[in-house]
């Protein structure tokens, strides 16, 4: 009982120490939402949809994104207009499926797809989840994101 009670006593004064000497340091905790995390270079999250100088979409439906996807999350539907040229008809990607992995980005042949640097990606209501190809060109549109894709 001596033994078990000086290696108790021995781990409450390290333990204490320990306590003490972090008391006084400054705290690591935000204050979320008016501080905000400060996101490394190579996070990827959402993605948008990119136009090209002139203001068209820069998506050419080659297939090459729902192709790629692991976790088949992008659905695209396409046709051909009157010159024989592709036309993106419905293009959606289901974010609760997604991982994140910017395997879209990565095959993209046009710069078209890119990964947004959104992180408040919470929702309520599982509809949401489902983005279209106009919301990701909001999204691309918004001033907040620069030429490549990464915010400012």
């Amino acid at each position: 009982m001596g033994l078990m009670t000086n290696i108790l006593q021995t781990d409450l004064i390290k333990g204490l120490t320990l306590t003490l000497q972090n008391f006084f340091k400054k705290p690591v905790t935000l204050r979320y939402p008016e501080v905000r995390y400060e996101l490394p270079d190579t996070f990827r999250g959402a993605q948008i949809l990119k136009r090209d100088s002139e203001g068209s979409e820069r998506c050419v439906g080659c297939g090459l994104c729902p192709e790629i996807c692991p976790s088949k999350a992008i659905t695209l539907i396409t046709s051909e207009d009157e010159e024989g040229e592709k036309r993106v008809d419905f293009y959606q990607i289901h974010l609760g499926l997604c991982i994140y992995c910017g395997y879209c980005q990565e095959v993209c042949p046009v710069d078209a797809v890119w990964m947004g640097r959104d992180y408040e990606l919470s929702l309520t209501d599982p509809s949401r989840l489902k983005v279209t190809k106009e919301e990701m060109l909001q999204k691309g549109d918004d001033p907040h994101y620069d030429r490549l894709g990464e915010s400012r």
